[in-house]
């Protein structure tokens, strides 16, 4: 009877429990699906620089604080420097996001908007963690964090180291040319550069180097820039008329070397020093060369822009030497003349 007992006790428990179990269920399943997590933050760069961080799909590995498999984002709207809006899928619900960006004194103002629906694992993490603001809002300031992280402590880690002058060899190149912004530049040269791998490797071209940029207009005043994306190869490529990518060619050329390591928003910085070198050793800007740099380490096999290697070469004329002219020697005469002094014996 004890024994029959103790099992009819058991047997409410589990039906309690089960009963208990279903009512949280329950509970949580009830819960409000919809929400609405705002997060905000001030970062020491420039909007332009965040914007283009943030826009770019191909950097949401530097700063996503979802693991990989747990979010995917798609941009579906982007406003230039100001909103970007995404959808964002987590655990199959999708959500969207507003991302605002805001110029400040010193710097930038992100406002991180995320709003949806809630899943059941959601609301469950929701009720535990003591509401949904605690759990995505700390995912946003994870995120905002994270682009702090990597854009304050990359971008002020970098050095400019102007060589001298050096001999750049002859080199055959395929490459696409195209015109944008300075501000666009890394984002269009970054897809420009994709292509032109996929377009070497579909046509078994071997590359003997390093992928680098020919400019052909620098126009400071419209901030824009023409420029060819060139990938050197080892024989001289002929393409058909009208295709996007040609081939090229450049002999050997004095230039004047200056190795940027760190982030690209540097690359001005460097080019003045080297123009700055030029000038103070008197040397002659060749400007019929080519204007190239050469992407040593770069995206996509180094993702920290702190360790990427950038060689600028500027041409220069070769020094001219004109020996000066010796001195016109100045030789005294002693004559016979009449006017000579004779000595005579009287």
């Amino acid at each position: 009877k004890q024994i029959h007992s103790s099992m009819r006790i058991l047997k409410y428990i589990l039906l309690l429990l089960l009963l208990l179990s279903v009512a949280f269920v329950v509970f949580v399943a009830t819960q409000q699906s919809y929400y609405k997590v705002i997060r905000s933050k001030e970062i020491k760069i420039s909007k332009d620089i965040v914007y283009n961080l943030v826009s770019d799909s191909t950097s949401l590995i530097d700063w996503n604080p979802w693991e990989k498999d747990e979010a995917v984002f798609k941009n579906v709207k982007l406003v230039s420097g100001d909103t970007i809006l995404q959808k964002i899928s987590l655990s199959g619900e999708k959500n969207e996001s507003f991302m605002r960006f805001q110029k400040t004194k010193k710097g930038t103002l992100i406002s991180w908007e995320l709003k949806g629906n809630l899943d059941f694992e959601l609301k469950l993490l929701s009720i535990l963690q003591g509401g949904i603001e605690n759990v995505l809002g700390d995912k946003l300031e994870d995120g905002l964090n994270n682009i702090d992280n990597y854009l304050v402590k990359e971008l002020n880690t970098y050095n400019i180291k102007v060589h001298g002058i050096v001999k750049k060899h002859a080199t055959n190149y395929i490459q696409q040319i195209d015109t944008c912004s300075f501000a666009d530049f890394q984002k269009v040269s970054k897809k420009m550069l994709q292509n032109m791998i996929a377009f070497v490797e579909k046509n078994d071209i071997a590359i003997i180097g390093s992928p680098f940029i020919t400019h052909q207009t620098w126009d400071k005043k419209a901030k824009t820039t023409i420029f060819s994306m060139c990938v050197p190869v080892e024989e001289e490529i002929l393409t058909t008329s009208g295709s996007e990518i040609s081939g090229g060619h450049f002999d050997d050329f004095l230039a004047v070397k200056t190795t940027l390591t760190g982030d690209y928003s540097h690359n001005i910085e460097a080019w003045n020093k080297t123009i700055n070198y030029i000038n103070k050793k008197k040397l002659i800007k060749d400007t019929e060369g080519l204007n190239i740099e050469v992407y040593k380490i770069s995206l996509p096999k180094e993702r920290k822009p702190s360790k990427w290697v950038t060689e600028i070469y500027i041409p220069v004329k070769k020094r001219v030497y004109i020996p000066k002219p010796k001195p016109t020697e100045v030789q005294e005469v002693v004559g016979t003349s009449e006017t000579s002094t004779k000595n005579t014996t009287k």
